[in-house]
């Protein structure tokens, strides 16, 4: 069980840097290339929060390091303040809401960081050899 949730989680935190990723992508189709409107970009941002909650769930079944759950909350957080809290303030704080595609900065890193420490972990854990031990607990 764990060592699959380590890989669900790996495959959670890819899928939701490539859609940071494409976020950008979709910004830019409506700010620079002028070809479509903000429906998509709104709609694949709160499709984030799918692989997001994925990912915490299996931070816990597989038992990921203290630190790996630390920073998904923290993505988590970003995440809801970026899409849920900033962006809803561009009439009363249009400054503050500036700030939305700088968080978005935050959330690739962090993104790319979690998804570096999961492609570690399921390494480690393909690259695991049976003991005799293992083989006889088996």
């Amino acid at each position: 069980m764990t060592k699959v949730s380590r890989f669900v989680y790996l495959a959670a935190s890819s899928l939701f840097l490539i859609g940071v990723t494409l976020q950008v992508f979709l910004a830019g189709m409506v700010v620079v290339a002028l070809r479509t409107g903000w429906g998509n970009h709104r709609d694949l941002g709160h499709a984030l929060a799918l692989p997001l909650l994925i990912m915490l769930v299996t931070a816990y079944l597989g038992r990921l390091p203290s630190k790996i759950k630390w920073m998904t909350w923290l993505l988590i957080g970003v995440y809801i303040i970026q899409s849920d809290v900033i962006i809803f303030m561009r009439a009363s704080y249009p400054y503050v809401s500036a700030f939305h595609p700088v968080l978005a900065l935050v959330d690739f890193g962090l993104g790319a960081f979690l998804v570096y420490q999961a492609w570690n972990l399921v390494r480690d854990d393909l690259e695991e050899r049976p003991t005799p031990a293992k083989l006889v607990e088996a």
